[in-house]
């Protein structure tokens, strides 16, 4: 049997350090997050009356029930979750066989395609210039408005590239020996072996669905497509719910102000909470991928 290893008094000094860094650090990003679940979880009325700290003093869930019940949030929030799903899956497929036709040296103006690439990285029409051309496409007001201007991202294909580069090249050369095709090849070789970049893309691809407000604010007029980090932004300005105050239950009108704070701190739970969910099951898969891009890049 190994002997354990015994540590010595710098050792023990820097493990200590290291572990109360951790905790304030973890406490700092953990609990305003936190004090939102409680405070959305507590009566409006109650909660303004402060001293809330760890656990709500009057549960109740009238906070969420005003946003599951109001149909454009109810909406907003579907939209969300298909513009997420269908995004990520397109975006990532779409990225994937992008980068595995650049990471390969036969392809006619490889360089060419990789430099405009990277300059749109640091350069940007603008918003003028872009929703001119989604306006010539006919995407504006249109739910691929969220889809197609985003299925291709230099930055993830980056990331591709480097980690097909260090695959073997026999894998390659074997699938064509047995007369197999670069797209037969792609699908059924390359992407089975590549789940650490490809959940690394798909979680950046994902939040950045998820969170993007921009795109239904400025190019979507139609209120049955807009997001919910759209309909979110919107309530900063305090006129939506309060608009509709006269549809709250009776208890929840006496204080407007304090429930229009309550309101809005559920709904931010609902909006962070998926992705929160999401995060540990492929947190393994995201740190091999960034490694792999960090390394090879």
């Amino acid at each position: 049997m190994r002997s354990p290893i015994k540590l010595t008094r710098e050792d023990k000094i820097v493990n200590v350090t290291v572990i109360i860094v951790g905790l304030i650090a973890f406490i700092a990003t953990f609990y305003p997050l936190y004090y939102l679940l409680i405070y959305s979880l507590n009566d409006p009325v109650d909660a303004a009356s402060g001293q809330l700290y760890l656990f709500p003093r009057q549960f109740t869930l009238s906070n969420y029930s005003v946003i599951f019940l109001d149909n454009q949030l109810l909406n907003s929030f579907l939209v969300t979750v298909a513009r997420t799903l269908i995004g990520t899956v397109t975006g990532v497929l779409f990225t994937a066989m992008g980068a595995y036709a650049l990471s390969k040296e036969r392809l006619l103006f490889r360089k060419a395609y990789s430099l405009v690439g990277l300059v749109t990285m640091y350069v940007s029409g603008g918003l003028i210039p872009n929703y001119l051309l989604l306006q010539k496409v006919h995407l504006l007001n249109s739910f691929w408005v969220y889809i197609i201007p985003s299925l291709f991202n230099i930055f993830n294909a980056l990331l591709f590239m480097a980690f097909f580069r260090q695959m073997p090249k026999e894998l390659e050369e074997s699938a064509k020996v047995d007369g197999a095709g670069d797209f037969y090849i792609f699908m059924r070789i390359i992407l089975p072996l590549s789940k650490p970049v490809l959940a690394t893309v798909a979680l950046f691809v994902a939040v950045n669905h998820w969170n993007d407000w921009f795109s239904s604010a400025y190019f979507v007029s139609n209120q049955q497509l807009w997001t919910l980090p759209t309909i979110i932004v919107r309530m900063l300005s305090d006129t939506a719910i309060i608009d509709n105050m006269q549809n709250l239950p009776p208890n929840m009108r006496t204080d407007p102000l304090s429930t229009l704070l309550a309101i809005k701190y559920a709904t931010l739970i609902v909006t962070v909470l998926p992705i929160t969910i999401v995060y540990p099951f492929i947190q393994k898969y995201f740190v091999q991928g960034m490694m792999v891009g960090a390394i090879k890049a």
